[in-house]
């Protein structure tokens, strides 16, 4: 039986294990609302992008671009999951994980290879636990994205190009709210063109091939920049909850070992009065 010592014990362990907790929630529902306001801006940046390029690939001859349409056989796909180097989030690198790995299940008889290019600490340890090799790894995601994202667009398109791999997927966690994120898996290379008549012609200047040579590469570092911020977002949304409910968790906890600790120094109080009633019943009898 546990003493009164023991169970004080555990509750000031449990009260500074609260205050670390609700402290991290403070900290990342800051981090949170400096994440929506990066988001938001690039949401709108992103779309205008997406728009753009519906209207150029909509209009342009087959073989415009290298990066637009398609290969005839797809033997070799290309994994692109965004994750974090952070932990006490959550499910997030988690969901990140297990959707690509059901993917490699699920998928490796049906292509030749399937390849592994990552970003993030977590997800990398999960896979190395799990024998599953990697293309490139990029950990401690702390400088600048938008430096990031053009150094991962550069060697994706040059995989891509030079017929390494015949199609590239963007996994990342799309944020809706701040108590709701979910998992995407996009097809991400090749780019799809579009065919739509029920649009006004457009001129180009100087012509259309020199605006793809020039957009193209844009967008593609722009996908990359947003699935960064949201995966970012996403993040700390993920963590706030699960430091909100890890302090809730320690609250019922403290209150369990209260009970405990109410009962125990009863117990004892009561223990001791009837050892000193016994006591003066033994002396009066004697």
């Amino acid at each position: 039986m546990a003493t009164l010592r023991d169970v004080k014990r555990k509750i000031n362990s449990v009260r500074s294990t609260q205050t670390i907790t609700r402290t991290m929630r403070m900290i990342s529902a800051s981090k949170l609302r400096r994440a929506q306001d990066e988001l938001e801006k690039v949401t709108a940046y992103a779309l205008a992008s997406e728009g753009l390029l519906s209207r150029l690939t909509s209009r342009i001859p087959e073989g415009a671009h290298p990066l637009i349409g398609g290969r005839e056989e797809v033997k070799k796909v290309l994994l692109f999951p965004i994750a974090s180097d952070r932990g006490l989030s959550g499910a997030f690198n988690l969901n990140i994980a297990t959707a690509v790995e059901r993917f490699i299940l699920a998928e490796k008889s049906h292509y030749e290879k399937i390849g592994v290019y990552l970003a993030g600490r977590k997800i990398r340890d999960y896979f190395r636990r799990r024998k599953i090799g990697t293309e490139k790894e990029w950990l401690d995601l702390k400088a600048a994205w938008a430096d990031i994202a053009g150094r991962m667009a550069e060697d994706l398109t040059d995989l891509y190009i030079k017929g390494e791999y015949d199609k590239v997927y963007l996994i990342y966690t799309h944020f809706r709210s701040a108590i709701r994120q979910e998992v995407r898996f996009e097809e991400f290379l090749p780019l799809k063109a579009e065919k739509r008549g029920d649009e006004a012609d457009y001129l180009y200047e100087p012509d259309m091939e020199s605006i793809l040579v020039r957009f193209i590469p844009h967008y593609v570092l722009t996908r990359i920049y947003y699935a960064l911020v949201e995966s970012q977002t996403s993040e700390h949304a993920s963590r706030m909850a699960a430091m909100e409910n890890a302090t809730n968790n320690c609250g019922e906890i403290i209150d369990h070992l209260t009970l405990v600790y109410n009962k125990t120094r009863q117990q004892s109080i009561t223990n001791e009065m009837m050892d000193i009633v016994g006591g003066a019943e033994a002396l009066q009898s004697s």
